[in-house]
């Protein structure tokens, strides 16, 4: 019923609007609708509407920025102009997408059918024993306790047949199915609850089993849109090419290196771009730095990307070939730096990396790597603790599942990775004071003696 009212408050907007837009801004409104529940909530999201309608009608439907802007964490409709996109917002679009994308598939193995248990169904190898996808309702899936008891099945049959130590597999198995025979699940109203809940009752009972915190077990993935039901093509030449001038033009995602009084050098990278496209760029950036007498890293806004290009920077600051610890067991990423660099004067430096729970990914591999090895300060807050190690196996049209498929490789350090736990800072402040602080802390640092 809310939905209608939204869907019907909808058809007062702009006709141009409504044909451009209205796809969109009534899956959007279901997104919220779904998670925002509530007299206040509901209240807010149709408050929202009736504003931006308003303000659309004064200014006929033209002339403001297009942006989903986010009040209180979440989206709202704004002004939308009656022309398309600038260029530039297209490009940082499609780039991003690329960005998260290609982080997606290096972290996740997306298996093919035939590495699927023999239970699962042969069509695309990824739906749950005795169900088909279309079984699968993501706003009743929550609810329907035919659909959740389907859904559970198939997560316990993963966790017993592929986790890589078959006990343990078994015993996270058995608990999840306890936590379903004891109603625990019941009670959730949507697919984000359920999985969150499913995914925390794995990992408190990975730890009880003495699985080191920090190591990857398993993670259930709910998604509003369909699950991909396989791999993604590989790139054509135009995409690629595509690709490597959108990185190029936006700076290989290095938004701002420069040198700040008292010789220190600060560097905000937004994400680690291919290296295949821009190791030349990252090879200039870090020599622009390399006569400071500090440097500040800032990955307060890094959700992740390539880890050969995390390895690259890494390799400015050590001396000597040093290994950097990857959770995935066949990698792509090389295991050493390529220390030392000819003519690099930044390996005795004080190197001091900001970080928020926006960092994550390969941007935790480098903070990671560079915190165990005692080689630069992290300041800031913890980070979000999103990478992912293992195999990726599609349930249903809106449920995946990862999970660590192969034992991952020796770790050498106390701290067993940052799956979950994220990697907490050696000086903690807000990720907003964080500059400011490692600030204090290089001048000083740098000061001579």
């Amino acid at each position: 019923m809310f939905e209608r009212i939204c869907a019907l408050l909808l058809r007062f907007y702009p006709t141009d609007f409504r044909r451009a837009y209205g796809r969109e801004a009534v899956q959007l409104i279901r997104d919220r609708a779904r998670d925002e529940r509530g007299v206040f909530l509901r209240g807010r999201l149709l408050m929202d509407l009736v504003l931006d309608l308003f303000a659309m009608s004064l200014r006929g439907g033209h002339g403001g920025t297009p942006s989903l802007a986010p009040i209180d964490g979440a989206p709202r409709f704004d002004i939308i102009e009656g022309h398309g996109p600038r260029p530039e917002a297209l490009a940082a679009g499609m780039l991003t997408s690329i960005l998260l994308f290609a982080s997606f598939t290096q972290l996740f193995d997306a298996k093919a059918p035939s590495k699927l248990p023999a239970q699962f169904s042969e069509g695309s190898g990824s739906e749950i024993p005795a169900g088909d996808s279309d079984d699968f309702d993501p706003q009743a899936v929550a609810t329907d306790p035919e659909a959740r008891h389907k859904l559970l099945a198939a997560i316990a049959l993963n966790l017993r047949q592929l986790y890589f130590d078959r006990a343990k597999g078994q015993q996270l198995a058995d608990a999840v199915q306890v936590h379903q025979k004891n109603g625990e699940y019941e009670s959730l109203d949507t697919g984000t609850e359920l999985a969150a809940r499913i995914n925390r009752d794995i990992q408190a009972t990975s730890r009880a089993l003495g699985i080191p915190a920090g190591e990857f077990v398993a993670d259930v993935v709910y998604s509003a849109r369909s699950l991909p039901t396989g791999p993604p093509p590989p790139m054509s030449d135009e995409m690629r090419e595509r690709n490597r001038a959108m990185l190029l033009q936006q700076n290989c995602l290095f938004e701002t290196i420069e040198t700040l009084p008292h010789h220190v050098g600060y560097m905000k990278v937004n994400g680690f771009a291919d290296a295949s496209v821009c190791r030349e760029t990252t090879g200039r950036a870090m020599a622009s730095l390399n006569k400071t007498d500090a440097l500040i890293v800032d990955l307060r806004d890094n959700g992740g990307g390539f880890g050969e290009t995390a390895l690259q920077i890494a390799g400015y600051l050590f001396d000597r070939p040093t290994d950097m610890y990857d959770p995935r067991r066949n990698s792509p990423v090389p295991a050493r730096t390529a220390s030392p660099i000819s003519g690099n004067a930044l390996v005795d430096k004080p190197v001091y990396v900001l970080t928020s729970p926006r960092t994550q990914s390969a941007a935790e591999y480098f903070v990671y790597n560079l915190k165990m090895l005692k080689r630069a300060t992290i300041v800031g807050e913890t980070t979000a603790g999103h990478q992912h190690s293992g195999a990726f196996y599609r349930i249903s049209d809106h449920y995946g599942m990862g999970i660590q498929e192969a034992a991952p490789p020796d770790n050498p350090y106390p701290v067993k990775g940052w799956e979950v736990i994220g990697i907490t800072p050696d000086v903690p402040v807000s990720s907003t004071d964080a500059l400011a602080a490692a600030r204090k802390l290089a001048e000083h640092q740098s000061r001579p003696k």
